[in-house]
């Protein structure tokens, strides 16, 4: 696919394997499906999930043909006229915007992501908003299981292309030895890694970053989580670097 049409549709707000999914329609013009979930080899609960996020936001509609039902993905020229008209507007309410945020920090808020994808929603926050460095508790090997490997590796890079380091927190067990580099490796991924005692135990990770945090939970449960809390990042910021302390080296 082309590199430079996904690398725009992330920036619009897709993450890649939605952005995929849209070019992917627009190639065919109007599929169902199974016709993506066949192009692109994912299953089709999955790509009815991705398909109902996209419709969502805008990106395709359902049509509906008797019994059978096609995706219709947004078409070139209505995607551009939609930004242009966004633009527009924001343009015209900035004033409002401005007036609003001066002198005021926005609330506190959570999200909730759902689904085989909802992992990736706390590491795309990550690269946004991370302030140099980010910091977290996890079992990897858990972590593991909830993303796929690819999508890991390429996130690695593009986390040290931006300068942003790690320090790590986690529980060893023997599954450890065996990770992908882009999960175990130091250095050379700007990571430093310590462990926890040997009678703490992790299911879930969470990532601590600038005002945010971010909690993955298990491949069973499907679900992630993002918080904007100024006040619970920095607490829970000050129980790593407690915890850091405590931690020791491979």
């Amino acid at each position: 696919m082309n590199t430079q049409l996904l690398a725009w549709l992330e920036s619009a707000g897709l993450d890649k394997g939605r952005a995929r999914i849209y070019l992917a329609a627009l190639r065919r013009g109007e599929a169902t499906a199974a016709d993506l979930a066949r192009d692109l080899k994912m299953t089709r609960t999955t790509m009815y999930d991705n398909l109902r996020i996209l419709e969502e936001r805008g990106f395709a509609r359902t049509v509906r043909r008797g019994k059978r039902k096609t995706f219709v993905p947004l078409q070139p020229k209505e995607l551009a006229r939609r930004i242009r008209e966004q633009g527009e507007r924001l343009k015209d309410l900035l004033p409002a915007f401005l007036a609003l945020s001066a002198g005021s920090a926005p609330p506190p808020f959570a999200e909730t992501f759902s689904g085989p994808f909802a992992a990736r929603e706390v590491f795309e926050d990550i690269l946004r908003h991370a302030e140099g460095e980010y910091v977290y508790f996890s079992a990897p090997e858990e972590t593991a299981r909830t993303v796929d490997r690819r999508f890991m590796a390429a996130w690695v890079k593009r986390r040290v292309a931006k300068n942003i380091r790690s320090r790590a927190l986690r529980v060893k067990a023997a599954a450890a030895a065996r990770l992908d580099p882009a999960y175990a490796a130091e250095e050379p991924f700007l990571r430093q890694i310590r462990y926890l005692p040997s009678y703490v135990g992790l299911s879930c990770s969470i990532y601590v970053y600038g005002q945010r945090i971010g909690i993955i939970g298990t491949q069973r449960e499907q679900a992630a989580y993002v918080i904007r809390s100024p006040d619970l990042a920095f607490s829970m910021k000050q129980l790593f670097e407690f915890l850091w302390g405590l931690g020791v080296k491979a």
